[in-house]
């Protein structure tokens, strides 16, 4: 149903992206239905120009997104993170190195970088934050891809869509044997998919980079 609300010739719906994650602002006075009229929050898109509708003193294109601009990725989005590992001369064993994204039930997201063997034993959240920007973790589910794996093993629990509900996670690691001369490195994407209660699909994209060396 169109907002009743228009500006030569085009419906508020064609001017402003929907409230998709339900946190959309009221602009005092608008109602569609008998209920507030809301949009998809500015912080989501960017702002169109004004339409000549003004609540609390502003134009409310002030408040809402431009049609097609709201984009729905997490803080992690166009980010990188590394993980490297040279093994220590005469160590044994196998050295790897790794990269894990975790979405937790908590409503936060880990990024993880890990070191395992070759003298080199270590593991650190390279950064924390929040995934979870409205309503309940079980309206939301999440599931994993991958690009440019290249020499690196990666998988997730979440190949396909499961609720967030549940902790999920996916990694990248790479490993050689510490006593040997290969050097192996791999920039791989996390391609992090979520949607809430079956709607929009966001699309949230880090790099993983990891490599490992041995001692030769």
């Amino acid at each position: 149903m169109a907002s009743g609300y228009r500006i030569n010739g085009y419906d508020f719906d064609d001017l402003f992206d929907p409230d998709v994650m339900g946190d959309g602002p009221t602009a005092s006075g608008y109602r569609r239905s008998g209920q507030p009229l809301r949009y998809a929050h500015i912080q989501y898109g960017q702002k169109r120009g004004d339409v000549g509708y003004r609540s609390g003193g502003v134009d409310v294109s002030n408040l809402w997104a431009a049609k097609g601009t709201a984009t729905y990725v997490l803080p992690f989005h166009g980010k990188g993170f590394s993980a490297h590992n040279q093994s220590d001369t005469n160590a044994q064993g196998n050295t790897s190195a790794q990269v894990e994204l975790r979405i937790n039930a908590d409503g936060a997201y880990e990024v993880w970088v890990s070191t395992i063997g070759g003298g080199n034993n270590s593991s650190r959240v390279a950064e924390r934050g929040i995934w979870l920007r409205n309503g309940g973790v079980g309206e939301y589910d999440v599931r994993f891809e991958f690009a440019n794996a290249g020499a690196a093993n990666v998988g997730s629990t979440a190949p396909d869509w499961r609720n967030a509900s549940a902790s999920q996670s996916c990694s990248a690691q790479v490993s050689v044997p510490s006593a040997s001369g290969q050097n192996v490195r791999a920039d791989v994407e996390f391609h992090c998919l979520m949607r809430r209660a079956g709607g929009t699909v966001s699309r949230s994209i880090m790099v993983a980079s990891v490599g490992a060396a041995g001692w030769w």
